[in-house]
């Protein structure tokens, strides 16, 4: 990614709950990392934009899913620079085993399972962050893993209930579109449990599959012979788009899934696909580099370079065909997620793997370990941003409030300027199979569950009431990461993340704590002293303006976390602990 360092604003805020119907949540959340350039500085909530602007995303379910593919962690960029003769022979049984699946890097999250409700809840939370509409589960070689779906639907109605807009979920069919449209149909959709989950953008639920007018838009359709296609009784229930494949006849009524043409074609309904890298049209395989367009292909060049990969060139020149057709475009659906592997393979030509090579001949968007980071994150969110939204400046004014700190009554965050709310009960310990047989991830560092933040100010400080699910615990006089205040006041050359001070991670007596300046590599300097108190699921902070250098106006970016681990590692914050909000994003609050 370019190194550039903005504010910018994300979805970040549930509707009240019962309890507190009469104080509407304001706010939102924004990065303050490197992105786009073609993003623009922000402040403030952002405003939908008229009509639909509705951002899909590929997700996949099948990791850990396929027991006789998975007997190892077979890693292929690992193994380009370490055992290359081992990749590209089909008979080493140890290292590299044909018909395996491998993974083309590792993910953030290690190598897991797709089951695990850890790793489902940390991406229902990025996704309803970045501002993601609906889910397109992968389906199309027919299998639809129930049991990874049941999870991830349970989850998404759990965070639906408390408000928070997450996405919906659609199904993309293609191999043996009818009978697998009508398995998921009774698995799915029959007993009507999970109806609130639906993508339903024309009013009955939204699935991709293969009907008599598909017109050879499917690769299955091309040779005239295909039969399974979808009934006429699901026809009724379901508004079935018909399977765009890159490679079958363009149909202006189908739904793709990726595009080989630039720029990509419109759609019905203004539905276009916008792609991390595409493959073809030479060739399907991933691993012939010289015939694909990976993540660095420039388009004016036409070929791919290095420089391009960690900038996402080619993502960014798919996200420009929509801003060029801005008015016809009502629908983006990205490609893709969360993939991560391929089998590897051998034909008459050799060694071959699809879809997934390496970090420059992949399509996934999920945080990587090392590598592009959260790069490719951070830039999906910036063009959502951009495709869905308007910014305005959000102007100064409102109450200016004093927070007596020692006062435990409540009432007296009334008239707060902003209040935050975090994802209850994301806070979850993690103990879940991973990917293969060798594999299993524990996590015990989720502590307290941060649930809302409340922040205002008057002339000389800045105050911050931060909620728990349950009674913060006690400081145990050593950690470091507890209950941690990071603030964003401008990009400064030494910030941590894009972070320039952090308040408490040294809490002293008399109701005192630490305000701490970043001075690179994860260091901090002592710059000061604020005022702190903590009764029962509650903390309340006030800040000095002047220790932060800022005035009563102007904008500050605001995280809380709890027990972040490597609190060193600005990925970490994804990962380990509670993060409010999770990873590299903070609420953005314009002082009064």
């Amino acid at each position: 990614m370019i190194s550039l360092f903005i504010l910018m604003s994300v979805w970040g805020t549930p509707a009240p709950d019962k309890d507190s119907a009469d104080k509407t949540p304001e706010g939102g959340a924004y990065t303050v990392a490197h992105t786009t350039a073609s993003a623009q500085p922000v402040a403030g909530m952002p405003e939908k934009k008229e009509g639909t602007h509705d951002v899909g995303l590929f997700y996949f379910t099948w990791l850990g899913q396929h027991p006789g593919g998975q007997k190892g962690i077979y890693n292929i960029s690992q193994l380009l620079q370490t055992n290359p003769e081992a990749l590209y022979r089909a008979d080493d049984s140890r290292h590299s085993p044909l018909g395996q699946y491998h993974f083309w890097g590792e993910p953030l999250y290690g190598y897991y399972n797709s089951a695990d409700p850890w790793v489902i809840t940390r991406h229902i939370e990025l996704l309803t962050m970045a501002g993601i509409d609906y889910l397109m589960l992968d389906a199309t070689n027919s299998f639809y893993y129930p049991e990874v779906v049941t999870t991830l639907l349970d989850r998404l109605s759990f965070f639906r209930s408390q408000g928070w807009p997450v996405p919906k979920i659609a199904f993309y069919t293609n191999s043996a579109s009818g009978t697998t449209v009508s398995h998921i149909y009774k698995r799915f959709y029959a007993s009507g449990k999970h109806e609130s989950c639906w993508y339903s953008p024309g009013g009955k639920p939204l699935i991709i599959g293969i009907t008599e007018h598909n017109r050879k838009a499917s690769d299955q359709t091309l040779s005239g012979n295909f039969k399974d296609v979808v009934s006429k009784d699901l026809e009724q229930y379901f508004d079935v788009r018909e399977a765009q494949w890159p490679t079958g006849i363009y149909n202006k009524a189908a739904f793709p899934w990726i595009s080989w043409d630039y720029p990509q074609r419109i759609h019905k309904g203004g539905v276009i696909s916008v792609s991390v890298a595409q493959h073809g049209p030479a060739t399907i395989v991933f691993s012939d580099t010289l015939h694909t367009k990976g993540r660095g292909y420039d388009v004016l060049a036409e070929k791919n370079t290095t420089a391009g990969v960690r900038s996402g060139k080619n993502y960014q020149s798919q996200w420009e065909t929509v801003f060029k057709n801005e008015k016809r475009v009502n629908n983006v659906f990205i490609t893709g997620w969360n993939e991560w592997v391929a089998i590897k393979m051998k034909n008459e030509k050799g060694i071959f793997f699809v879809d997934a090579f390496n970090e420059a001949f992949s399509r996934d968007i999920e945080m990587m370990k090392d590598g592009y980071g959260d790069d490719f994150y951070l830039q999906t969110i910036a063009n959502i941003r951009k495709f869905k939204y308007n910014y305005k400046e959000r102007g100064g004014g409102g109450n200016k409030t004093r927070i007596r700190i020692l006062d435990t009554t409540l009432h007296q965050w009334n008239k707060a300027a902003a209040w935050f709310q975090d994802f209850r009960g994301d806070a979850i310990p993690r103990n879940f199979a991973g990917f293969a047989p060798s594999v299993h991830y524990w996590d015990s560092s989720a502590r307290n569950d941060i649930v809302s933040i409340k922040v205002t100010n008057d002339k000389k400080n800045l105050y911050i009431l931060v909620e728990t699910a349950l009674p913060v615990t006690a400081y145990n006089v050593t950690d470091r990461n507890w209950m941690n205040i990071l603030l964003s006041t401008g990009h400064h050359e030494q910030d941590f993340g894009g972070f320039s001070y952090i308040v408490n991670r040294r809490p002293g007596t008399g109701g005192t704590t630490s305000v701490e300046r970043s001075v690179g590599s994860g260091r901090w300097s002592d710059t000061g002293k604020a005022r702190m108190h903590i009764w029962g699921n509650h903390m309340q902070v006030s800040i000095p303006l002047r220790m932060l250098k800022l005035n009563h106006h102007g904008t500050v970016g605001i995280k809380v976390a709890d027990n972040v681990t490597r609190n060193a590692d600005i990925m970490d914050y994804y990962i380990t602990g509670d993060s409010a909000p999770i990873g590299r994003l903070a609420y953005l609050y314009s002082l009064n």
